[in-house]
């Protein structure tokens, strides 16, 4: 690379803010799941389902610990299974096979068609799903769900980021550390280039908002229970508390705000360099 060619490149300044959205528990329900559990466990559908996703999230965080990795969707079986058999609940393998189907198709929030129709309007905003869940889980949701469409209009590689592309789960610090590499931007804090905190970490999940935001993420905590932040391990909480996704956009608009100012004032840096 030449002397000047180098001085070019070093002068860009990344004007995107990249918003990583969480897949399962903040743009789908993983408690919808409880109607096809219902079709074969009626009076225990709602406490399968919880002990399912308690187990779920367990297991990876399990495995992290361990220096070891499964694929989501083995993960989800094995503990759908440890849920019915702690409530020694009867089962068989077709049934599993159907409740697991069925996971390909949860049902989506209320507040996500809104917010990312915003998303699609507003210059410099990259959308990702972010996920602890497979590639093929990923495209899967947004094949069966017509309102997570918007993500099927962008190239896949920018579309998705899953846990097997690396083979650790969150909040494991690679996983969210990848995910800045992946899309561009440095894994530093205020890097010139276009730092981690252009990272905007979208969740309703607190252990997932905790691990972006201690390698320097910016946190957006989607409290849809309006239940308050409990986490204490964190002493400062989330960066921002949002009920609904649809308060997302002022949120984003505040961040772009901000951050033009400083992309602009870098750009004038440069310009009056020698």
């Amino acid at each position: 690379m030449d002397a000047e060619t180098s001085r070019f490149i070093d002068k860009i300044v990344d004007r995107r803010i990249i918003v990583a959205f969480d897949l399962f528990g903040t743009l789908l329900s993983t408690d919808s799941i409880s109607k096809k559990l219902a079709e074969y466990y009626p009076d225990k559908a709602d406490s399968i389902s919880t002990a399912w996703r308690k187990y779920q999230l367990e297991y990876t965080w399990r495995l992290n610990s361990m220096g070891t990795f499964e694929p989501f969707d083995t993960i989800t079986r094995k503990s759908l299974l440890h849920a019915l058999s702690e409530s020694s609940i009867p089962h068989n393998e077709a049934q599993i096979t159907q409740i697991l189907t069925s996971y390909a198709s949860l049902s989506p929030f209320p507040d996500v068609p809104p917010c990312l129709e915003a998303m699609t309007s507003t210059k410099h905003l990259q959308p990702i799903i972010f996920t602890n869940g497979t590639s093929k889980m990923a495209k899967d949701a947004v094949v069966n769900t017509k309102e997570l469409h918007a993500f099927g209009k962008i190239r896949e590689k920018d579309a998705y980021l899953s846990a097997d592309e690396i083979e650790k789960y969150k909040p494991h610090p690679m996983i969210y550390q990848y995910l800045a590499a992946k899309v561009g931007k440095s894994i530093g804090v205020a890097d010139k280039h276009g730092g981690i905190d252009e990272v905007v970490l979208v969740s309703a999940n607190p252990f997932d908002i905790v691990g972006g935001q201690a390698v320097g993420m910016t946190g957006v905590w989607v409290d849809r229970a309006g239940n308050g932040w409990h986490d204490a391990l964190v002493e400062n909480g989330p960066k921002v508390v949002i009920k609904s996704l649809e308060e997302l956009k002022g949120v984003l608009e505040r961040i772009l705000e901000a951050k033009g100012r400083i992309w602009e004032e870098v750009i004038k840096e440069n310009k009056e360099e020698p």
